[in-house]
């Protein structure tokens, strides 16, 4: 997707100009970031423990000057203070949209350069000292490759996304990619057009990873679920046929633990909230919102949910259903805009980013935030 497209969905929203009033208010607040050129964005945020966290994004972009401005941006949490962090050396312009860690030692990223002839996508890995980039010969020239999410475990990277009306699954197994088969529902057979998407993907093992989406096929169209056991990618039925929904996000502490999140794509007001344990899934009702960018799992199992539309909220599941929290708009902004979210292992911290507009710019402007909860 070029960040033009991202650039205007986001300003959609943060043109929204009231926030009401929101019982019981949880903790977020802004976080205290270097400057930024306009505009920028953070696309994504990645955290191992209270002393590491990475937020990704893009600055200096201007979307009337799409193929010629723009410049990859890297902030890093130390456990006191975020800061310009050392990143990876690209050449044009480049946006940072994915980040991903295992450890401080092993952080992922990564990034795309936009061309009239599709995106060339990048990855780099970060040992604790330098960032080096891993070669990505899928991604290497213009094409329709479109990569959604990164995740990483043990030393092992994934990229899912889609290629035309086919998902992608590749693995960095420790000194090469390789690239897994989909679900035989999501191959075209039988004179029928089968279609999957994938989103996002979070892997706890390296024979236990899950990714979500949605598919269609021969007597079956709706939000979907896929596993990968080490050898092969499967589909997984979540009880949710002939309904219009994309899961848009995923995350969970464990596989016994899933939480995804989706919504209609754009395409109408509905969502939806799936959790499972691995092997049984049960839809959690009660949440109203017709975008969700993304989910995190914190301390206890919470789940925290973005909701970007029509204002920007960040919604928690506990034993009494769902709690409200209007997301923090900096000073004079009518509006702000959260692309993702991760809690924080061994805390109660949840961190998400994204933009607010910048006031009295025309056309406008956004620039990047960081938001940050901590009970109490």
């Amino acid at each position: 997707m070029r960040i033009r497209r991202c650039l205007a969905a986001a300003v959609a929203v943060v043109a929204a100009t009231a926030v009401p009033a929101a019982a019981a208010q949880p903790a977020w607040r802004l976080a205290s970031i270097p400057q930024t050129e306009v505009t920028s964005n953070l696309w994504d945020v990645a955290a191992v423990d209270a002393g590491n966290a990475w937020a990704v994004g893009f600055e200096g972009y201007l979307w009337e000057q799409e193929y010629a401005t723009g410049d990859p941006m890297m902030l890093r949490w130390d456990g006191a203070t975020w800061s310009r962090a050392s990143r990876p050396a690209v050449q044009g312009n480049v946006s940072f949209q994915r980040v991903a860690a295992s450890s401080a030692q092993d952080v992922w990223v990564k990034g795309s350069r936009p061309s009239p002839d599709g995106n060339v996508a990048l990855v780099w890995r970060y040992d604790g000292t330098t960032w080096t980039e891993v070669p990505y010969p899928a991604g290497a020239t213009p094409s329709t490759l479109s990569i959604r999410d990164l995740s990483v475990v043990d030393g092992r990277a994934w990229l899912v996304g889609t290629r035309g009306n086919r998902p992608v699954f590749h693995e960095w197994t420790g000194g090469a990619w390789q690239e897994h088969q989909p679900p035989a529902q999501c191959v075209t057979g039988g004179g029928f057009v089968n279609f999957c998407n994938v989103n996002a993907v979070k892997a706890f093992a390296p024979d236990d990873v899950w990714a979500a989406g949605n598919g269609m096929w021969n007597g079956f169209s709706g939000p979907l679920l896929f596993h990968w056991n080490g050898t092969a990618w499967r589909t997984v039925d979540i009880g949710l046929n002939q309904q219009p929904l994309s899961l848009q996000a995923i995350d969970g502490q464990s596989s016994k633990d899933v939480w995804a999140v989706g919504d209609g794509g754009g395409m109408g007001s509905a969502n939806v909230v799936l959790r499972g344990d691995g092997t049984t899934w049960q839809t959690v009702g009660g949440l109203s919102t017709p975008k969700t960018p993304g989910v995190a799992v914190g301390a206890g199992g919470m789940p925290w949910v973005i909701s970007s539309f029509p204002l920007a909220t960040f919604r928690s599941y506990g034993s009494a259903g769902w709690s409200l929290a209007m997301a923090p708009v900096p000073a004079g902004s009518s509006g702000v805009t959260y692309n993702a979210i991760t809690a924080v292992p061994g805390t109660d911290r949840v961190i998400a980013v994204g933009s607010a507009d910048v006031p009295g710019t025309s056309p406008l402007r956004v620039r990047a935030v960081v938001a940050e909860y901590a009970a109490g």
